[in-house]
């Protein structure tokens, strides 16, 4: 997922798979200056489907989802 996919994600607050799960939507988005250069890192915070809990992973690793009604 791009930056500018995981803002629309993040926004319309779809479900999200990262490794093989589907969280129920991303909560945050996190950026991070890399190293001494200009680079920027961008993770996400995802919340699980219960609610509870939250995982941060890489936005370049995430994939949007399809339904809320599925989870």
């Amino acid at each position: 997922m791009t930056n500018n996919e995981a803002k629309a994600a993040l926004l319309e607050e779809c479900p999200a798979v990262y490794a093989g799960i589907t969280y129920q939507k991303i909560t945050a988005l996190i950026y991070r200056k890399a190293g001494q250069g200009k680079n920027i890192q961008v993770s996400a915070e995802l919340l699980d489907r219960n609610g509870r809990a939250v995982v941060i992973a890489p936005a370049g690793k995430i994939e949007r989802g399809t339904s809320n009604a599925e989870i």
